[in-house]
């Protein structure tokens, strides 16, 4: 692949991936009708009668724990946005590249592990079922964890890679 035909196409994923970011993030505040819970909230703690917390309480951390595997994958949006920055501008195998490359793998695989156990987990601890009912382990998430192992491991090579060049270099 040409390096013009690369430098195309991470422009275009740039695009891509920041309208993805500006799409989550618009997604997120509908997240705003929250706001509308937490006043109950702030009221009863204001006023000093927390007798109502106990109800109102519950939905507004169910709402905060639903957006929690968003959030994260949107932490790997970024980092590859980032990444295909870099590239179009020329800068292929950096450090910051690697590490991006692990930043993204690492979102991918806290989100498919917050996606699949941790909402589930405290949701159900919040329905008063203390255990670990309702654990989702869809084949989505599968994948999602496994590529973002892959992503993850990619990145740390890239570093490796990078190390051992620099060293050759020194040598020679």
């Amino acid at each position: 692949m040409s390096n013009a035909k690369l430098t195309d196409q991470a422009r275009t994923f740039e695009f891509v991936a920041w309208f993805a970011v500006a799409t989550l993030s618009l997604q997120a505040l509908a997240f705003v009708k929250l706001l509308l819970l937490i006043g109950p909230i702030a009221d009863a703690i204001r006023l000093g009668d927390t007798s109502g917390l106990r109800e109102v309480f519950p939905p507004v951390l169910s709402r905060l724990v639903d957006v929690l595997p968003a959030l994260i994958y949107l932490g790997g949006v970024l980092a590859a946005a980032r990444i295909f920055g870099r590239v179009a501008k020329g800068d292929l195998f950096s450090k910051a590249n690697s590490r991006g490359l692990a930043d993204v793998g690492s979102s991918l695989l806290w989100g498919a592990a917050a996606s699949a156990v941790i909402v589930p987990w405290i949701k159900s601890w919040l329905d008063g079922e203390y255990g670990f009912s309702g654990i989702r382990l869809e084949p989505e998430t599968w994948v999602i964890a496994v590529i973002g192992g892959a992503i993850l491991i990619l990145g740390k090579m890239m570093a490796e890679a990078g190390r051992l060049r620099s060293e050759l270099d020194e040598i020679i």
